[in-house]
């Protein structure tokens, strides 16, 4: 029984050798005429079916980092010297426009309100005394008997006169400061100037920053309101790329988690007032990678035509909406490969010889937003083309830029490295003729079954790995079962018994 699966075992390792010859040579045969150069004028080229499948996230398309906000950010600042008596809301709550955030404490206000009415009532007192004092200076100045008299007289009104006039402007300040105070007072309770989701409520001691604000959210602010409904998205640009995004340039939103989820909107604003200073890094993606500058990043925020199925706060890549998601039938090339001369059109191809020439196509409509031109005929997916360079010449040969590069010559099938040199092919070693290997057609397919005692197919083995695993088992030492010249003179028919 061993000798028997041993046969089948080499048996197969010669079928799949023989089938991958043929399939190397054969069958891929066009493949393997793709030979690449090493001199010094060949000419890259590429795979047509990789040049036109170029499109989102593949580095021809520049992506900028992006974050999920809402809308419209309130900042609820404090007053100066305020405190909060009262906060009629809490972290998570949704507010309507209007409604009562909180409300300032007005016992210090009242306070200095009944302080300035006293100061008033007795300033009106001392005006009053004043212009009495002043009818007594006239009438001792009238009663006078010499000059000196007449001019102590004269200084005293005008002193007392000046007096009142301090007085006077006394109380109109206070009374400016009163009326102040009385609209503070009035205007205690902070409402919201719009409805949303409050995020967050700050200590209210301390604050140095004070009254409304609109914005991203700040430590400064005591009250931060995020407004509801559709989203916003808050990318980053830095200052080298800005030449690159206008407002009202339309923009693909890419989720970073999966990348077919997209969003469409269009740049509403572009802020070159302030930088994100703190956010310069990693703020520019290309080509897979992220970009990192010591320059200053600019914000700029994209509008989006909704906004279902995106979080807030989620991270996204932003990419200028050229048409790539757009899928069009037929080949369309970029029309930087185009020659055209002669009212014909021409790429450089590399061909059968693996070297390059001047290929006829012929063209179909163009696309001005993607620039690129179809192409109905003269080119196919599968061939292969070089950018157009002043230095390429016909006749240059070629380096592929895939894996198939290597060609006929970078392949070794010397078939001494499959270690069949060292095998022991001694077919008569293994006593076939002790074996019924029943009846065969011409394609190796059983006709008849008589070794079905022996060997069943069927009913053994449903798998070649059913096959393989028993053979492990039976042979724990490869000894006992490899050594073909000491168990060829072995009794076949005594191992078949012993193995049953």
């Amino acid at each position: 029984m061993k000798k028997f699966v041993v046969t089948v075992l080499i048996l197969g390792i010669l079928g799949a050798g023989g089938y991958g010859v043929y399939h190397y040579f054969f069958e891929n045969k066009g493949e393997a005429e793709r030979v690449s150069s090493d001199a010094e004028n060949a000419v890259y080229v590429d795979l047509v079916s990789n040049i036109t499948g170029f499109g989102s996230g593949n580095g021809l398309i520049d992506r900028y980092g992006g974050k999920v906000e809402p809308q419209a950010t309130l900042e609820v600042k404090l007053e100066s010297d305020r405190k909060v008596e009262e906060c009629f809301v809490k972290e998570g709550d949704e507010v309507q426009e209007g409604q009562r955030l909180f409300v300032y404490e007005t016992q210090e206000d009242e306070d200095k309100i009944a302080q300035a009415e006293i100061d008033i009532e007795k300033a009106e007192g001392d005006i009053e005394i004043a212009q009495k004092a002043i009818k007594q200076y006239e009438k001792d100045k009238a009663n006078a008997t010499n000059s000196d008299d007449q001019l102590m007289a004269t200084t005293n009104i005008l002193s007392t006169q000046n007096e009142i006039k301090s007085k006077e402007y006394e109380i109109k300040t206070k009374k400016l400061e009163m009326e102040k105070l009385r609209e503070s007072i009035a205007g205690a309770t902070v409402t919201a100037d719009m409805g949303g989701i409050v995020q967050k409520i700050s200590d209210s001691s301390g604050q140095d920053n004070y009254g409304y604000g609109y914005g991203s959210g700040g430590d400064s602010a005591y009250i931060t309101i995020l407004a509801a409904g559709d989203y916003r998205i808050k990318g980053r640009i830095n200052e080298q790329n800005m030449n690159q995004i206008d407002v009202g340039m339309p923009i693909i939103v890419h989720s970073r988690v999966d990348d077919s989820l997209t969003w469409n909107g269009t740049i509403s604003e572009i802020k070159t007032d302030n930088t994100d200073e703190d956010e310069n890094n990693n703020n520019f993606y290309y080509s897979g990678m992220n970009s990192e500058s010591s320059s200053s990043s600019y914000a700029f925020y994209v509008e989006l035509e909704h906004s279902e199925g995106l979080i807030l706060g989620q991270h996204v890549y932003l990419e200028p909406d050229l048409g790539q998601e757009e899928e069009k039938t037929g080949l369309w090339l970029e029309d930087y490969y185009v020659i055209q001369e002669n009212d014909k059109a021409y790429v450089w191809m590399a061909n059968t010889a693996n070297v390059i020439e001047k290929h006829e196509i012929t063209l179909g409509e163009y696309d001005e937003e993607l620039m690129k031109y179809e192409v109905t005929d003269g080119l196919d997916a599968e061939d292969y083309i070089a950018y157009p360079m002043d230095t390429i010449q016909e006749g240059d040969p070629v380096i592929y830029n895939d894996y198939m590069s290597m060609g006929l010559g970078g392949m070794n099938m010397d078939m001494g490295d499959m270690g069949l040199d060292g095998m022991d092919m001694d077919m008569g070693d293994m006593s076939l003729d002790g074996m019924d290997m029943g009846e065969m057609d011409m394609d190796g397919e059983m006709l008849s079954d008589p070794g079905a005692d022996v060997f069943d197919l069927d009913a053994d083995s449903d798998s070649g790995e059913e096959m393989l695993d028993a053979y492990d088992a039976d042979s724990d030492n490869d000894e006992d079962v490899l050594d073909l010249d000491e168990e060829a003179d072995d009794d076949s028919s005594e191992d078949a018994e012993q193995e049953n």
